[in-house]
């Protein structure tokens, strides 16, 4: 590995910059990384993050000899990590790498987690780490969650949704979706899938090719078993604009929900929040009979049915 330092004295925020170049062949389709050193007037503190892995010190050639081993560590089988898992409680991160068909979450001197789908790793990894007391107590006491890494600065990346499927007696589809400056994109059926921003009708778009490309692997039967999972509120007011309201609204689960269509699909919306942020969620269906069905369904798997709940 190759480091250069560069000054950026019209940054004072971001004093220093740390272009980190590998040998020809270590990476794929990678170089180089220009990581930003932060410097905090307050602490008098310099600072680096690599994937969410920190370094910081108040001396700005410690904080960038010490985040050697960390960058060397993060290659793994000739990659960057696609994704980290973030225990936000233990505060431990877990790389994920894409390898061809599959996707691989690595735990340090512990087992490695292998499968082709994401959902199906993070489920086995955080048994183990619950197993081992990492996560604390089996059950829903922590749980992973999951960013994506900018692979030119290994900044963190927040997913904008997610696509998602949970059938009974099917394995899980769980892949959350990122933005750039020209495109959203996700890592599903073992490619990369992105649709370009800029039209309302993007998530329509990217949600159609991975629908299709996961029924062409045999891995979904019907594209409205694919939802679309807790939208930031300005994304789902894009897509709302490209949508037409469907009055009555829809009975369901003990509840009325408001109905709305695109071409031949209707939409439910399931209203959810995050840390005080609405994330809508979307059941997608052929007719409001088939809407039904799936939000009870899903509704029964979660248990919050009115006779789960009662129980």
């Amino acid at each position: 590995m190759h480091l250069q330092v560069l000054a950026t004295p019209d940054t004072p925020a971001t004093p220093y910059q740390v272009v980190a170049d590998y040998l020809p062949g270590t990476l794929v389709d990678q170089q180089p990384m220009t990581l930003p050193i932060h410097y905090s007037a307050g602490t008098e503190r310099y600072e680096i993050d690599m994937a969410g892995f920190y370094v910081e010190h108040t001396d700005p050639e410690v904080v960038v000899r010490e985040a050697v081993p960390i960058l060397k560590a993060l290659v793994n089988l000739a990659r960057l990590p696609s994704y980290v898992f973030i225990a936000r409680r233990s505060r431990q991160i877990y790389p994920v790498y894409t390898i061809g068909d599959d996707v691989m979450a690595a735990t340090p001197g512990g087992p490695v987690f292998r499968h082709r789908e994401l959902a199906v790793v993070r489920e086995r990894l955080a048994a183990y780490l619950h197993t081992t007391g990492v996560l604390g107590r089996p059950g829903a006491s922590d749980k992973l969650h999951v960013r994506g890494v900018n692979p030119a600065t290994l900044a963190l990346i927040r997913p904008r949704f997610y696509l998602k499927k949970r059938v009974p007696n099917q394995t899980d589809f769980w892949a959350p979706v990122f933005a750039s400056d020209t495109e959203i994109y996700t890592f599903a059926a073992s490619a990369r899938r992105a649709v370009p921003q800029g039209s309302v009708a993007a998530i329509f778009a990217l949600h159609t090719v991975v629908s299709n490309a996961l029924i062409d692997q045999k891995r979904l039967r019907d594209p409205f078993d694919l939802r679309i999972d807790r939208l930031f509120p300005d994304d789902w007011e894009a897509l709302r604009a490209d949508t037409t309201p469907a009055d009555p609204p829809l009975e369901a689960a003990g509840s009325a929900w408001p109905v709305y269509v695109h071409g031949a699909t209707l939409i439910a919306v399931e209203e959810r929040s995050e840390r005080g942020i609405a994330r809508p969620s979307l059941f997608l269906g052929k007719d409001r009979g088939d809407l039904v069905a799936r939000i009870e369904r899903d509704f029964a798997r979660r248990g919050l049915t009115p006779e789960a709940v009662a129980a």
